[in-house]
């Protein structure tokens, strides 16, 4: 059990130099606990990278497919099958973030356009263009600018662009 602790201080020592050196960024720590990693059945730094595989995979099945993936018989995998659909799925988590990131940029050139074409029809200024796409999209009403992001397919970051129209009703 000493080794596996080790193995861990000695991940959290990577971690921490990280952050040191890049102000501003942040990483997890890992437990260091034995008695925590005993509950897992965790006693061996083999054990610990199975079960971080085990994780990584289970996990990451959801961000590539969109559910997690309880259908893995883990126990019966070796190590090689495990680290072989570990990269299987980073691959997969990759590509669909690349897919979400395009459609993303689409939402907003739709938006956008939607916009220019509000405009070109006779709204007064981008305010009202706005406005007019919300009443388009059955939004005007909405009070959580994120949902109006997630109804539209835009990045939450533009939530911004709602915000002002909700405290205007608000008010």
């Amino acid at each position: 059990m000493n080794a596996l602790i080790k193995h861990i201080e000695d991940i959290n020592a990577k971690t921490q130099a990280w952050m040191d050196a890049n102000p501003g960024s942040w990483g997890g720590m890992i437990v260091t606990d034995a008695k925590h990693w005993a509950e897992y059945g965790v006693h061996t730094v083999e054990d610990f990278e199975r079960y971080q595989l085990e994780t990584y995979i289970y996990e990451g099945h959801k961000d590539a497919f969109g559910v997690k993936g309880r259908h893995y018989d883990f126990k019966s995998m070796s190590m090689d099958e495990l680290k072989a659909e570990a990269d299987y799925i980073s691959r997969a988590v990759k590509e669909q973030m690349e897919l979400e990131d395009q459609m993303e940029k689409e939402a907003i050139e739709r938006f956008e356009k939607a916009i220019s074409d509000n405009l070109a029809m006779g709204a007064e200024d981008r305010d009202t263009a706005i406005r007019w796409v919300l009443q388009a999209e059955g939004l005007e009403n909405e009070y959580d600018a994120g949902y109006i992001c997630y109804s539209m397919g835009l990045p939450y970051s533009m939530d911004k662009v709602f915000e002002p129209f909700i405290k205007e009703r608000a008010a």
